[in-house]
């Protein structure tokens, strides 16, 4: 399935594992307010398109795990 969009709603994220859930479809932008986030792992899923540029906000992430999937594009230079 998709990750839903009301996922942005969700406050004080600091880890979030999704990995190996089947998942599928574009990560969705409003991810981008989790800004105490820290740790992020959707690897291992069939999420395809861009990453969202809103994630530059994510100015504490330590871990950053997005491989197995078809993700193109870069990272926010943020993040890099």
């Amino acid at each position: 399935g998709n990750l839903p969009t009301e996922i942005g709603a969700w406050t004080r994220i600091v880890n979030f594992y999704v990995h190996d859930n089947v998942l599928s479809g574009k990560l969705p932008t409003e991810i981008g307010t989790w800004t105490g986030i820290i740790r992020f792992s959707v690897s291992a899923n069939s999420l395809s398109g861009t990453m969202p540029t809103e994630i530059g906000a994510w100015t504490q992430i330590g871990r950053f795990y997005v491989y197995d999937n078809a993700l193109s594009g870069t990272l926010p230079t943020e993040l890099s």
